[in-house]
C-alpha cells in the first residue's frame, strides 16, 4: 500500500460514513443504522444499509459494500490514492505527497478536477475585478441578483480576449494535450488554441460533491453569438447524468415530504434560490433522461416541472416527463402565464405568487388529459381515438396500480367510455409493448448477490474475531494460518497475529483499511453488517471454530493415509505402525 497506514487510517476516522455518504444517498434512520435505496443497482425497496458503528456500508441486494473509501471509488470510480485525497481534503488533512505537485502519482480524473478548479477561481476575480468585471456585475446587479449570491455560486466573467484562460491554466502546469481534452481550450483553423469562453458570464457546474466540472456560458449583449453556451462533454462531465444546484439543493429537501423542483435555465434557478425555493435544480439545455431522473429520485419522491409559460403545452415537454413515469416517480406540472419565466415571474408577481402556481401545480396525467381533450374533438371518431391512443400510450409507462387505476377511471369519465374496455385496450397495448422490449427488460432487472459473495464459516470467524477481544485470543491460541484455505483469509489471520503481538489497537475501519481487494473488502462487509445477538455470535463463533478445527483434523486424516499407503509400498513396516497409531489417536480424540 502506498500510504501510511497511520495517514490511511487518520483520514478514515476523520470522514465519518453517514455523513460522507448522506450527501450521495438520502438515508433515513433504521434502528442503530440507516438506509437508502442503493446508487449501485435500481430498487424500490431500501436495501443499502450504512452502520455508523462499524464504519461501513452494505447492499443487501447487489452485493455492493465496504467502507467510505470503497464508496467514493465505486461511486465516482477513483482510484484509492484519489478517494484518499478527496477525504482528506474534506477533513483539511496534509497528505505527505501534497507538496510533490503534479507528478505521476496524480491521476488524470483529479487533474481534470484541479483544471476546471482553477477556472472557476479565475473566471470569478475576473467577475469581481473593478474594471474587468464592471459590465459582467452591472449586468448580473441589473438583473435584480446580489453579489452574495454572486460569492455563494462563483459566478465568473471570461474576457474578450482568445488566450486568457489558457495562458493561465498553462502557467499552472497543465499540458496543451489535456487542457485540449478539458474542452476548455480549442484549436482554430489556424492550429492556435484559444479559450471555449469569451465575452460570457458563467455559472460553474458542479457535480455533487461540490467539485466543478463544467461551465454555463451566457453572452449579456444578446447581440450575434448564441445566447447559451455550455462545456462540452468531457471526462468528468456528461449532461445527461449532471443537473444545476443538484449539490446545493440535496441540503434543504424537505425529509417529510422530498420534492425538487425543475426550472429551465441557470437564472430560474438563481432567482427561485434567492426567493427562497432551495430545493431547486435545473436543466442544463437538454431534455430530462432517465439518468437525469434516477438522480433525483434518490433525493425526492416528487418533483415540479415549473415550464416557462410559452412552452408548458408542447408534445415533446409533455413526452420528455413520461421518463418520470418510468422511474416511478411523482411528476407535477406548475404552469406560468404566457410569455413568463421563473425569474420573470417571482420579479413582477412576488415569491407568494409563486408560492400559489407550487401550491396548484397539476398532476401530470391530468394535465396531459387536459392538453389532449383540448387537441382533439372527443366527439368525433378520430378525435376520441387520438385521446385514447396517446393516453393509453402513457399510462403504459406507470407501475403504480393505484395511479394507473386512478388514471383510467378518469379517462373513462372524460370520454364517457366504458373503464373495462379502456382496460382491455391498454392490456393489448402493455403486451405489444413488452414483447418489443423483452431484450432490453431482461438487461434491466435488478442485478442479484453472486453466490461467490456469500461469507464462508473462515470469514466469519475472523469477522467475529475482530469483534471481540476474548474470541480473538481463542482463535489466535487454537488456530494457526495454516487452517484457513482460502490465501487473502490466511493472509488476514496473520494480520490479526502481528497486530496482537504488536500491541496495537484493532478497530473495524483499520481491519477494513489494510484491505485491498475491493471484492474481498465487499465480502467482508457482508459479514461485518450482519445484526446478531448476543447468544447467535456465540454460537456461529463456535459452530464455525469447530468446522475449521474439524477440517484441520480432515486434512491431517488424509496425509496420514497417503503416509501409509507411501510406507506400505516402500514395505516399511515400521513407518506404517507409527503412522497407524497415530491416525487413531487422532480420529479418537476428533470423537
Amino acid at each position: 500500500m502506498p500510504y501510511e497506514e497511520r495517514i490511511i487510517d487518520q483520514v478514515q476516522s476523520a470522514n465519518e460514513i453517514v455523513e460522507i455518504l448522506s450527501q450521495y444517498v438520502p438515508l433515513k434512520k433504521s434502528g442503530r443504522n440507516f438506509k437508502g435505496l442503493c446508487p449501485f443497482h435500481q430498487e424500490k425497496t431500501p436495501s443499502f444499509m450504512v452502520h455508523p458503528e462499524k464504519q461501513i456500508f452494505h447492499c443487501f441486494g447487489c452485493g455492493a459494500g465496504g467502507d467510505v473509501f470503497s464508496f467514493l471509488m465505486r461511486y465516482e470510480n477513483l482510484s484509492f490514492p484519489e478517494a484518499l485525497r478527496q477525504l482528506a481534503e474534506k477533513a483539511h488533512i496534509a497528505l505527505p505527497e501534497a507538496s510533490e505537485g503534479k507528478g505521476a502519482k496524480s491521476g488524470e480524473t483529479e487533474q481534470f478536477y484541479e483544471i476546471y478548479r482553477f477556472a472557476a477561481e479565475y473566471y470569478h476575480q475576473q467577475f469581481l475585478d473593478p474594471q474587468k468585471g464592471k459590465q459582467a456585475r452591472e449586468y448580473f446587479l441589473k438583473r435584480g441578483f446580489d453579489m452574495a449570491l454572486a460569492g455563494e455560486f462563483r459566478i465568473g466573467w471570461a474576457s474578450e480576449r482568445w488566450q486568457d484562460l489558457f495562458i493561465f491554466l498553462s502557467k499552472k502546469g497543465f499540458s496543451e494535450a489535456l487542457l485540449l481534452k478539458s474542452g476548455l481550450v480549442f484549436q482554430s483553423a489556424k492550429r492556435t488554441l484559444c479559450d471555449l469562453f469569451r465575452a460570457r458570464l458563467l455559472f460553474p457546474i458542479h457535480n455533487l460533491q461540490g467539485k466543478v466540472v463544467a461551465f454555463g456560458g451566457r453572452v449579456i449583449d444578446d447581440q450575434g453569438s448564441p445566447k447559451y453556451l455550455n462545456s462540452p462533454e468531457n471526462p468528468i462531465f456528461y449532461k445527461r447524468r449532471e443537473l444545476f444546484g443538484l449539490n446545493w439543493a440535496k441540503k434543504f429537501i424537505d425529509r417529510e415530504h422530498p420534492r425538487l423542483l425543475i426550472v429551465e435555465g441557470y437564472f430560474g434557478f438563481l432567482r427561485l434560490y434567492q426567493a427562497g425555493f432551495r430545493a431547486c435544480v435545473a436543466t442544463l439545455g437538454t431534455s430530462l433522461t432517465d439518468s437525469h431522473v434516477q438522480l433525483l429520485h434518490r433525493f425526492a419522491e416528487e418533483a415540479i416541472m415549473v415550464y416557462d409559460g410559452d412552452k408548458a403545452g408542447e408534445s415533446a415537454s409533455l413526452r420528455g416527463l413520461e421518463v418520470f413515469l418510468e422511474e416511478a416517480v411523482s411528476v407535477k406540472i406548475a404552469r406560468l402565464p404566457q410569455g413568463l419565466d421563473p425569474d420573470d415571474f417571482i420579479q413582477e408577481k412576488g415569491k407568494e405568487a409563486f408560492q400559489k402556481i407550487l401550491a396548484d401545480a397539476r398532476d401530470f396525467m391530468d394535465y396531459k388529459l387536459e392538453i389532449l381533450l383540448g387537441r382533439f374533438n372527443r366527439s368525433d371518431s378520430f378525435g376520441l381515438m387520438k385521446i385514447t391512443q396517446e393516453f393509453l400510450e402513457t399510462l403504459v409507462k406507470i407501475k403504480n396500480p393505484v395511479l394507473l387505476g386512478h388514471s383510467l377511471r378518469r379517462l373513462s369519465a372524460s370520454l364517457g367510455v366504458e373503464e373495462n374496455s379502456l382496460r382491455s385496450e391498454l392490456e393489448k397495448l402493455k403486451r405489444k409493448v413488452e414483447g418489443a422490449a423483452a431484450g432490453r427488460l431482461s438487461q434491466k432487472k435488478d442485478p442479484q448477490p453472486s453466490s461467490s459473495l456469500m461469507p464462508s464459516d473462515e470469514m466469519i470467524l475472523l469477522a467475529l474475531a475482530v469483534e471481540q477481544n476474548k474470541w480473538r485470543a481463542i482463535l489466535l491460541e487454537e488456530l494457526e494460518a495454516a487452517d484457513f484455505t482460502d490465501p487473502q483469509l490466511r493472509a488476514f489471520f496473520q494480520m490479526l497475529r502481528n497486530l496482537e503481538e504488536e500491541r496495537l489497537p484493532i478497530h473495524r475501519y483499520q481491519i477494513l483499511n489494510r484491505l485491498e481487494d475491493e471484492q474481498f473488502k465487499e465480502k467482508w462487509a457482508a459479514v461485518t453488517a450482519l445484526d446478531w445477538a448476543g447468544e447467535q455470535q456465540e454460537k456461529a463463533f463456535e459452530d464455525c471454530l469447530r468446522k475449521l478445527k474439524k477440517k484441520r483434523i480432515e486434512r491431517r486424516l488424509e496425509n496420514l493415509r497417503r503416509e501409509i499407503a507411501q510406507a506400505e509400498r516402500e514395505g516399511d513396516l515400521t513407518r506404517v505402525d507409527i503412522y497407524i497409531k497415530e491416525y487413531q489417536d487422532i480420529w479418537k480424540e476428533s470423537k
